[in-house]
C-alpha cells in the first residue's frame, strides 16, 4: 500500500503537466451520494467538475455490492462477475468486460483520480443515475433485488432434485515459520441427489508442505446406508453414530427453510443483481459473522463426535478443573513465598503475553474449556471474503460459483494467513440417477472403530 501511495503521488505529479488544472470553484460544493436509498458516508463524495458530476469509484461500487480490488499501482478492478470494470491510470481508459471504452480516466487529480462520471455510470447495465440540484444529491439506483428474503425463499424452493458439480479449491497457508506454510490444490467431481440425500464424490488432492509433497486420490459414497470412503485399496465405513449425525446435517442443508436461516444468520452482506437471463448473488462476511459461524460449526461437530471422543474430552475438562481447584488451594504462606520469587523474576513475568494471561484466568476460574474459547483467543481478521453465485433466472438453479477468501489469524505473536480460491460449475440438473453403494464396496468396507483407536493410542502412551 505504501508503494502504491508513493507511485501514485509521483504519477499525479507527472499528470499535472498533461491535464489542465481545475479552478478551485470547480471542486467546491460536494454532493451527497445515495445508492438504492442508502446515503453513502465517507471522506470522498461526488462533486461537480467542468460540467460533469464525478462519483468516487470505491464508495459507489462497495455500497452497490461489487468486489473492489486495487490490483496494482494505478489499476483498479470492480466486479460482480457479470459486470467487470478495469480502471487504468497508465492507459488513461476504462474497460468494461474486457473491452476498452471511449471514457477517459482519470477525469480529475483529486484523491488520486478514482472517480467515474455520472453519465458513464448511467450507461452501464444495471445502473440508473439522477442528480438532484435542489437536494445536492446524486441518486444511484441499481438492479439489485430489494426483498432478499423473498428471493431466497423462492430460490430455495426450486425443483432441484439432483445435479453434478465440478469444484476446484486452491488454498495456501503462509506462516511466520516455514513448518506451518503449505499449498493445497483439490479437484472434486460430485453427483448429488436431494431426495433422498446422497452423494458420490471423487477427489484429487496435491499438498506441498515445506519440501514434502503428498498426492492423494479418494472416492466416497454418502447415502442413507452409510458413509464410505476409500483409503488406498481399502474402504472405510464411518461409525453409524457419526454417519447418522452427518446425514441429519445434510438433510438440514437440503431443507430450504434451514438454509435460508443459515444464510440470514451469517451472510448479512448479500446482494442479488437481476439481469436478463441470470441472477448474480454476491456475499461478504465480517469478522463477527465468521466467528459466529465457526462457533456454530464447532457446536455441530461436537454433537457428531462418537461417545469415546466426548468422554475423553470430558476427562480433559475435569482434569483442567481439578488442576484449577488445586491451584486455588495454595496456602497463604506458599503464596507469600511465590510472591517473593516472583519479585526476583519480575522481568520474566512482564514478558507474559496477554493471550497467556487469558488462558491462565480461564483455567483458574472456569471449569469448562472448549474449542469456542480458542476462537475467542485468536485474533481473526477477514481481509477479504467475496463469494459469487450465478443462478439461472428461468429455473433458479445454480450455474456456477466462485470465491476469494483471505483470513489472517494471530496468537501468541505468531501469524498465519490463509488464502483460498474456489471455483465450481453445476450441470445435469435433475438427470442424476439414484446413487447406490456398489455391493463389492460394502463387502470390502471395514468399519472405522474410533473408540478402539483412541484406547490404543492411550495405551501406547
Amino acid at each position: 500500500m505504501r508503494k502504491f501511495a508513493t507511485w501514485a503521488l509521483a504519477f499525479v505529479f507527472a499528470l499535472s503537466f498533461a491535464w489542465p488544472s481545475m479552478p478551485a470553484a470547480a471542486q467546491e460544493g460536494s454532493l451527497k451520494l445515495v445508492v438504492d436509498g442508502v446515503e453513502v458516508e465517507g471522506y470522498e463524495q461526488p462533486f461537480l467538475s467542468q460540467g460533469k458530476v464525478l462519483i468516487p469509484v470505491d464508495n459507489l461500487f462497495q455500497e452497490a455490492g461489487f468486489n473492489v480490488t486495487k490490483e496494482a499501482p494505478g489499476k483498479l478492478n470492480v466486479t460482480n462477475t457479470y459486470l467487470t470494470l478495469d480502471f487504468s491510470i497508465a492507459d488513461q481508459k476504462i474497460s468494461v468486460n474486457g473491452k476498452a471504452t471511449d471514457e477517459v480516466f482519470p477525469l480529475t487529480l483529486r484523491n488520486y483520480g478514482n472517480y467515474i462520471s455520472s453519465d458513464f455510470l448511467d450507461s452501464l447495465e444495471g445502473f440508473d443515475v439522477t442528480v438532484s440540484e435542489e437536494d445536492n444529491t446524486v441518486n444511484v439506483t441499481t438492479n439489485r433485488v430489494q426483498d432478499i428474503d423473498a428471493f431466497l425463499e423462492k430460490m430455495m424452493g426450486a425443483d432441484l432434485k439432483s445435479y453434478e458439480a465440478k469444484m476446484t479449491l486452491d488454498q495456501s497457508m503462509e506462516a511466520d515459520t516455514e513448518e506451518l506454510s503449505m499449498n493445497m490444490l483439490m479437484d472434486m467431481d460430485m453427483s448429488v441427489t436431494t431426495d433422498p440425500v446422497a452423494l458420490y464424490m471423487t477427489q484429487k488432492m496435491s499438498m506441498n508442505m515445506g519440501e514434502e509433497t503428498e498426492e492423494l486420490t479418494t472416492e466416497a459414497y454418502f447415502t442413507e446406508d452409510g458413509f464410505l470412503q476409500s483409503d488406498g485399496d481399502q474402504w472405510l465405513k464411518f461409525p453409524a453414530e457419526l454417519t447418522d449425525g452427518l446425514l441429519e446435517a445434510s438433510m438440514t442443508q437440503a431443507d430450504p427453510v434451514a438454509q435460508l436461516q443459515l444464510v440470514k444468520a451469517f451472510m448479512k452482506g448479500i446482494h442479488v443483481f437481476e439481469y436478463d437471463d441470470v441472477y448474480i448473488i454476491t456475499q461478504t462476511m465480517t469478522n463477527e459473522e465468521f466467528k459466529s459461524m465457526m462457533n456454530e460449526a464447532l457446536s455441530l461437530f461436537s454433537g457428531l463426535l462418537p461417545e469415546g471422543v466426548v468422554e475423553q474430552t470430558d476427562v480433559v475438562e475435569e482434569t483442567v478443573a481439578e488442576e484449577a481447584t488445586d491451584e486455588e488451594a495454595v496456602t497463604e504462606e506458599e503464596a507469600a513465598e511465590e510472591a517473593t520469587s516472583e519479585e526476583e523474576a519480575v522481568a520474566g513475568d512482564e514478558a507474559a503475553t496477554e493471550e497467556e494471561a487469558v488462558v491462565d484466568a480461564d483455567l483458574e476460574g472456569e471449569a469448562e474449556f472448549d474449542m469456542g474459547s480458542i476462537l475467542d483467543m485468536l485474533d481473526i481478521n477477514i481481509e477479504k471474503y467475496f463469494v459469487v453465485t450465478v443462478v439461472d433466472k428461468a429455473t433458479l438453479f445454480p450455474k456456477s460459483t466462485s470465491g476469494t477468501t483471505v483470513i489472517k489469524m494471530s496468537m501468541d505473536g505468531e501469524t498465519v494467513t490463509i488464502k483460498q480460491l474456489i471455483n465450481g460449475v453445476f450441470s445435469k440438473f435433475n438427470e442424476v440417477k439414484a446413487i447406490k453403494v456398489p455391493a463389492e464396496v460394502i463387502e470390502k468396507a471395514v468399519t472405522w472403530d474410533l473408540g478402539a483407536e483412541l484406547e490404543a493410542e492411550k495405551a501406547a502412551e
